[in-house]
C-alpha cells in the first residue's frame, strides 16, 4: 500500500470515530445537598431517572448531606433511598449462628418508589438543594 493511501485511510478512520464521538448525550454535573428534617442526610442513594424515558439513568451516593452527580441533561425524576437499622437478625438457625442488621427504608415513599422529585439538568454545573422531611 502506498504511503499517502496510508495517510488518508488513517484520516477517514480517525474522522469516523471522533464524528461517532459526538453523538454521546449532553451531560451535567449536578452539586446536590439534601437535608432530612433540618439535618444534612447522613447517608443514601440519590438516583436520576429520566421522565421521558429515552435517556440513561444516573446515581450517586450522598455522605453528609452531599452529592455530586453526571447526569444525562433533560427533565429528571429524583429518587433517594436511605437505610435504617430496625434490628438482627441471626444469619442461619443454630446457636452460634452470626446476626446480621435488619433494615428498613428511612424515608417515604414519595421521595423514593413514588418520588415527585423533578431537576432540568442543564449542561455543565449547577447546584441543587433537596430539603427532605419524614412526616
Amino acid at each position: 500500500m502506498k504511503p499517502g493511501r496510508k495517510i488518508s485511510l488513517l484520516g477517514l478512520f480517525a474522522s469516523l470515530v471522533l464524528g461517532g464521538c459526538s453523538q454521546s448525550p449532553t451531560l451535567g454535573t449536578i452539586h446536590g445537598t439534601v437535608t432530612l428534617d433540618g439535618e444534612p442526610l447522613a447517608e443514601a442513594t440519590v438516583r436520576f431517572v429520566p421522565v421521558d424515558k429515552t435517556s440513561q439513568t444516573a446515581s450517586a451516593m450522598v455522605k453528609g448531606g452531599k452529592f455530586i452527580a453526571t447526569v444525562p441533561v433533560g427533565r429528571m425524576r429524583v429518587e433517594f433511598s436511605a437505610a435504617k437499622v430496625v434490628g438482627q437478625q441471626k444469619m442461619y438457625n443454630t446457636p452460634d449462628s452470626p446476626a446480621v442488621d435488619t433494615v428498613a427504608e428511612l424515608l417515604p415513599s414519595r421521595y423514593n418508589v413514588r418520588s415527585e422529585l423533578a431537576l432540568d439538568v442543564q449542561a455543565g454545573s449547577q447546584t441543587a438543594p433537596f430539603e427532605l422531611s419524614s412526616q
